[in-house]
């Protein structure tokens, strides 16, 4: 009853800070007394090692780099089970276990963190988000809309309904993604205007969606993780740098992104080149240098003023 009374209080705590009422907040530690402020205590504990386990540690991480600051990570009530089953009967599919119970452990997830480029410059730029339950909608119409208002659709984009190859993985075989029109799409974020972060359900039978980057400049596929907690993990590992789903694309990152990799993570450019799937230019081993001609660095004969004047003279 007691730990009842603590899990309702750490509620009302979140929902009254939000709505900036911090006299009921009072009354509320009123009526339960100082018996129960430790429970209340070891609550608002067990949520922090909650987000310290769900990010793996990365907020002590960042705070031994230097000139990176603000470490922040939002807390979030959890989704109730029927806001889940809610949103599955809407779009008449079902959620990965891991993301179900992430999201009945968490309505989303707002990581971010800042870098310190000069004494009076600090810019947020790290960021690992997750939007919240209700904010994942199907993209795919949205996406067919574009293309059938695009006047050149046939000849310069291709169909976003089509086949792509990517490897898998977990096997580390050449798969298929084939999306028809009962495939289900959602995406789970938006990196400018560059590509989209895609839930992607082949059918609505299927018990597995996989993780992929949609290229909103060509609409090219790129995979990026076989389940929701790898993406997870990938974001992490990442450190939440800007755009860092973008070094699985074909386009890259933005330089600026590209200089705090190297700052921060040069070895997650490493890693990275082998999925990117780019065009390597090859490079000729032996490269045109400049030759030089070895007369340049003859030396003359040095003869005395004397026979200069003679010289001169004659």
């Amino acid at each position: 009853m007691i730990k009842r009374a603590g899990r309702e209080l750490i509620n009302t705590y979140y929902i009254e800070n939000r709505r900036k009422n911090h006299f009921i907040l009072n009354i509320n530690f009123y009526k339960i007394g100082q018996s129960q402020m430790t429970t209340i205590k070891n609550v608002v504990d067990l949520d922090d090692m909650f987000y310290e386990s769900l990010s793996l540690g990365l907020a002590k991480v960042l705070n031994c780099i230097p000139r990176i600051t603000n470490v922040t990570c939002e807390k979030r009530l959890p989704c109730e089970k029927a806001q889940v089953t809610a949103w599955e009967s809407r779009h008449n599919i079902y959620l990965p276990d891991d993301m179900k119970r992430f999201y009945l452990s968490t309505d989303g997830f707002n990581f971010y963190w800042s870098y310190q480029y000069s004494p009076n410059d600090i810019r947020r730029v790290g960021h690992i988000h997750f939007p919240h339950l209700i904010q994942i909608t199907l993209v795919r119409d949205n996406i067919d809309t574009i293309l059938s208002s695009s006047p050149n659709t046939a000849v310069t984009i291709p169909p976003i309904i089509r086949q792509s190859n990517y490897i898998d993985s977990t096997s580390g075989y050449l798969n298929h993604l084939n999306l028809n029109s009962r495939s289900k799409i959602f995406e789970l974020s938006t990196i400018t205007d560059l590509a989209k972060v895609c839930l992607v359900y082949e059918t609505p039978e299927s018990s597995n969606p996989k993780i992929f980057l949609l290229e909103m400049g060509t609409f090219k596929w790129q995979f990026l993780a076989d389940t929701f907690t790898e993406y997870l993990r990938m974001s992490i590992a990442h450190l939440g740098l800007p755009y860092w789903e973008l070094c699985f694309s074909s386009c890259g990152l933005p330089s600026w992104t590209e200089q705090l990799f190297l700052l921060l993570a040069p070895h997650l450019l490493e890693k990275n080149e082998n999925r990117r799937l780019k065009n390597i230019v090859c490079v000729n081993e032996n490269p045109p240098y400049n030759v030089l001609d070895p007369a340049v660095f003859r030396t003359k004969p040095r003869c005395s003023r004397q026979s200069q004047k003679n010289r001169i003279n004659n």
